[in-house]
């Protein structure tokens, strides 16, 4: 039995695995078989993505195509246009310069026989007027044509600058003449001031007159009746260089709310001669103010592209009638006798400092301080030309100050004048002891001091111009070395002389220079800087070039050497260089130096 149980356990157990084996092998033929679905479904999705692939493709090319002949017909319609455009440029400019062309002559035409009507005094009151109105429109029109012409070419400027000599009190005179109807018929209160009665200025006429009619013809429009107009002509510096100011000031429409025409035109002309134009609205009160500010002299132009020129004649010319009007306008301002020097008031009294002020304060530029060191610091600062100082001050008193002043290389040429009620003689030596070139004891006459400083200012400019003067043509030219005043002036005569002997022992070596006498003096450079400064108002390089030109000049007086003798005798390595600054320096080229002036 045991045995029988045995194998049916066996065969049962035989059975189980049998049917376990049916079951996996059932399994992995069920599993087989559904990824062999999925293969095939996998494999119709790429036939599929393939064909889309392909017509995705088909399209790109078909529009690669489309693309590359619409450009092409892009870039050909392109250059047609472009062609026809540059044609019917051409076509244009022709025209245009033609017709500008056959503006001149009718132009000239009405301007020559409305300039002879101008003059004419036989004419009746109205159609004289009329006549002048049509002569200022008829030259506002050729204005206008030439600025047509110039922004159609292309024009530079300064290809039409034709600069000489003119006077600018007189053209603007001239060019008012024209403005006079315009200016009754609105009853305009009129004036041009000047400061003198003529003012030499290099321009080009043409191109003043212009800004001159374009200024007032701007003015007037914008300027209502019974308004105000005034045209300043005066001397001014900008930058320490003189220069002529012409301004045009109206209490009319502000520069805002008006509309004014031809300003750009000014202000580029006026760049290319190194001018300035300044158009403002005044604060506190209505109008614009526009000013011209030009450079006198000629020597800023030398290097401009600007041709020089014989004065043209005159384009405006009116009848005395029309002159002895606008001659009505003008008014001549006295112009303040300024010195354009400064003057420093030490005191401790407001009273005193305002009574100087006030005094002086249309001769020099006062500048104030209340007490010795506020003074002294000042002085270091601003550098004056002259100190009237006090000498009972709190803080640090007079004499103190005056002696830190004077022993000062910066300020020790300073002219300082001493004020005090101290009127015994020991205060009188201390004040000249520490240094004061003279002592004024109150109360002083306003006169006295006056002539006292001019004095005083005059020899200390006197003695700085003999280290620097041009040599004298003759020996009766010859400017006399000032006196000395006291030690600090001998000490700086002293100084001043040898080095001007040091420059003379070295005038044909052109490698002298700052170090080489610096070290002959046994000073710093920055120390012999200061100090030549100071006695002499220029620098070293300044100073050692007048020397050496001056003594050029004494060697062409001579006539024994050659001109190139001459600039290899005073250190100069080229003649270009040394024509330039001999030029400079006596306003004629060496060879023309000493010859009769042909009249």
């Amino acid at each position: 039995m045991e045995m029988i149980n045995q194998f049916r356990t066996l065969i049962t157990v035989l059975f189980a695995h049998r049917q376990k084996q049916e079951n996996t092998e059932r399994v992995e033929n069920g599993e087989e078989a559904t990824l062999r679905l999925e293969n095939e479904e996998l494999k119709r999705t790429i036939d599929t993505l393939t064909i889309k692939n392909r017509e995705i493709q088909q399209l790109m090319v078909h529009k690669i195509r489309e693309t590359d002949d619409w450009g092409h017909e892009h870039e050909a319609k392109y250059k047609e246009a472009i062609r026809r455009a540059d044609e019917l440029e051409k076509l244009h400019n022709s025209f245009f310069v033609e017709a500008v062309h056959e503006m001149r002559t009718p132009l000239s035409l009405i301007l020559g026989y409305l300039g002879q009507l101008v003059q004419n005094r036989e004419l009746d009151g109205l159609v004289s007027t009329q006549v002048l109105s049509a002569y200022r429109n008829t030259l506002a029109l050729q204005d206008m044509m030439y600025q047509l012409q110039d922004i159609r070419h292309g024009d530079d400027v300064a290809n039409h600058m034709r600069i000489a000599r003119y006077d600018l009190v007189d053209i603007t005179k001239q060019i008012c003449d024209l403005f006079v109807d315009w200016i009754a018929m609105n009853n305009i209160d009129f004036k041009i001031n000047t400061q003198t009665p003529v003012l030499w200025v290099w321009v080009d006429r043409r191109k003043m007159e212009y800004a001159l009619r374009t200024l007032l013809s701007n003015s007037l429009k914008n300027t209502f009746m019974y308004g105000k107009i005034t045209i300043d002509i005066k001397v001014v510096r900008i930058d320490g260089k003189p220069c002529c100011s012409l301004s045009v000031h109206d209490d009319g429409l502000d520069a805002q709310d008006s509309a004014r025409i031809g300003l750009k035109q000014i202000s580029d002309m006026a760049e290319i001669v190194h001018a300035k134009f300044i158009q403002e609205t005044m604060e506190g009160q209505s109008g614009t103010r526009c000013t011209i500010l030009i450079p006198l002299g000629k020597r800023s132009l030398m290097e401009l592209p600007v041709e020089f020129v014989e004065p043209d004649s005159d384009l405006v010319n009116l009848n005395e009638f029309q002159k002895e009007e606008i001659a009505g306008f003008v008014q001549l301002i006295p112009q303040k006798k300024e010195t354009g020097k400064k003057l420093l008031v030490i005191d401790d009294s407001d009273q005193i400092r305002w009574f100087l002020k006030l005094a002086l304060g249309k001769e020099y530029r006062i500048l104030e301080a209340h007490n010795g060191e506020e003074g002294v610091m000042m002085a270091k600062k601003e550098r004056p030309d002259g100190i009237l100082c006090d000498v009972m001050m709190p803080v640090k008193d007079g004499f103190t100050a005056c002696r830190e002043i004077k022993t000062n290389p910066a300020t020790s040429q300073t002219v300082v004048i001493m004020l005090t009620a101290k009127v015994e003689n020991e205060d009188v030596i201390a004040g000249i002891e520490a240094g004061a070139d003279d002592y004024i004891t109150k109360p002083f006459d306003l006169e006295v001091l006056r002539s006292k400083l001019i004095s005083q200012l005059k020899r200390r400019d006197q003695m700085r111009a003999f280290y620097t003067q041009s040599a004298p043509d003759t020996e009766e030219t010859a400017v006399a070395m000032p006196a000395p005043l006291n030690e600090i002036e001998v000490a700086g005569n002293a100084f001043m002389n040898k080095i001007v002997k040091i420059i003379e022992e070295h005038l044909d070596d052109p490698c002298f220079d700052a170090k080489f006498l610096a070290d002959e003096m046994s000073m710093s450079i920055p120390t012999l800087y200061r100090r030549v400064k100071a006695f002499s108002n220029c620098s070293i390089l300044e100073l050692t070039r007048s020397v050496r030109i001056k003594h050029a000049a004494e060697l062409i007086l001579q006539q024994r050497y050659s001109i190139i003798e001459v600039c290899e005798m005073v250190g100069f390595n080229d003649m270009a260089t040394f024509r330039k600054r001999f030029t400079e320096q006596y306003g004629v080229n060496p060879s023309q130096y000493g010859q009769p002036t042909r009249v």
